[in-house]
């Protein structure tokens, strides 16, 4: 039940924003474009635009530690990924298509909101950086009386 609520974030058309926290612990967002898993579902890739992650970078450089909110924009279903970072890499050009395919689909789900799909689409998204994740908790984040406990 819980690796597939969890594969269900991993699919095409997910908000997807990346938290992080600095040395002096000011947290800090940036939106990340795409996220893939391993088959175990225990190390993750999240993708984010260096024009707009240099803070995030610099925070789990110093830190090592992440956090990923994904969620299904119709209907607010949210979970919450925190984990270790295990690397910072430029992405490689073999990962440009399958960033840009799930900007792609996330235009299309906010399209579907009422959202102007151009608007989505301009959203800065390559270069980006793929940071490894080594799960480490889960978290229920959907708005309701549940939000916030831990997931096993």
């Amino acid at each position: 039940m819980l690796q597939s609520r969890l594969r269900e974030y991993l699919q095409p058309r997910v908000s997807i924003i990346v938290g992080s926290v600095s040395p002096a612990r000011m947290p800090e967002s940036c939106r990340a474009i795409a996220m893939r898993a391993d088959g175990e579902l225990r190390q993750f890739t999240v993708y984010v635009p260096v024009a707009t992650s240099q803070e995030t970078i610099a925070n789990v450089a110093a830190t090592r530690r992440i956090a990923v909110a994904c969620t299904r924009p119709q209907t607010h279903s949210t979970i919450q990924i925190k984990g270790a970072v295990r690397e910072v890499r430029l992405a490689a050009d073999s990962e440009r298509e399958f960033v840009r395919g799930r900007l792609e689909a996330f235009a299309d789900e906010l399209g579907d909101l009422g959202y102007p799909r151009r608007s989505i689409t301009a959203i800065a998204h390559w270069p980006a950086f793929a940071i490894e994740i080594e799960l480490e908790q889960l978290f229920e984040q959907t708005p309701g009386p549940n939000a916030g406990i831990p997931l096993r």
